[in-house]
């Protein structure tokens, strides 16, 4: 029974991990980055991504099978639209939806100090339910509870081509939820050097999580991202393939994305 529910649960957390800070826009692949939409410009973004696992991680980190059988699979997969605006020359403003509605991220990003090389920025955010079905209001779960976030955003440029972002971001749940799981600590680095006059940028991107439940059962995941972009005037094509090579208490995911960035005056 415990070979059943294990995957079950480790899907669960894999999926929640998607609901950090959404809703911004960002030039790599896993960390955002300081520059915002500019002035009354939008960006709209259609993505989907699709990932498997076969093995998880327990709380020890040694590595097991999810089943019983080696021809078995765990698979998920989603579609999403981010929409971002930029409201002021230093300040954008967007949401982050999935097809299904389960769950709309908001989120707004602020250019602290930007100058040639280097730049900071703060992001916050919030995840709210949104999907259908009945809830019972006075139990609070994950699929229920309002999330928050806030986080910093560095940026460094060496040259025309190569640069770097690195992002630091904690979310916690408003209302305990009945899972015990109160908040994430998320951290990643993007490093990316252009090619083709700007027309392909190859990116290596790292990611960090931490979670911490009150049954003393923590969890974590060490993620790589990488990918590259295509971009021409008005669009942004994202290709990314990310796989987890460290955890506790979580699966062990190998997966890509899609997504595709449109600019609008």
């Amino acid at each position: 029974m415990k070979k059943i529910l294990l995957p079950v649960l480790l899907t669960l957390f894999t999926l929640q991990a998607l609901g950090q800070i959404g809703g911004i826009s960002g030039s790599k692949l896993r960390s955002y980055c300081v520059d915002v939409v500019d002035h009354h410009h939008i960006e709209f973004e259609p993505a989907f991504y699709y990932g498997q696992s076969r093995h998880n991680w327990d709380n020890n980190r040694n590595l097991q099978n999810s089943f019983l059988t080696q021809d078995s699979v765990n698979r998920y997969s989603g579609v999403g639209m981010r929409f971002t605006y930029g409201l002021f020359n230093k300040l954008e403003v967007g949401v982050s939806i999935p097809l299904d509605m389960k769950t709309g991220s908001f989120g707004a990003r602020y250019v602290l100090m930007q100058h040639k090389n280097i730049g900071f920025a703060l992001m916050g955010g919030l995840n709210i339910p949104m999907g259908e079905g009945m809830f019972n209001r006075g139990i609070k779960t994950e699929d229920n509870t309002i999330q928050g976030g806030i986080g910093g955003v560095f940026s460094f440029q060496k040259g025309d081509n190569f640069s770097a972002d690195a992002n630091l971001e904690f979310d916690h749940f408003l209302k305990e939820p009945a899972s015990t799981k109160t908040g994430t600590v998320y951290t990643s680095v993007d490093a990316g050097y252009y090619m083709f006059h700007h027309q392909l940028q190859l990116i290596a991107a790292i990611g960090y999580e931490h979670s911490h439940l009150e049954t003393k059962l923590n969890q974590s995941r060490l993620t790589m991202y990488p990918g590259a972009t295509i971009e021409g005037e008005n669009y942004i094509i994202v290709l990314t393939f990310p796989f987890d090579i460290y955890g506790r208490n979580v699966n062990k995911t190998t997966g890509f994305s899609l997504a595709l960035t449109l600019t609008f005056e």
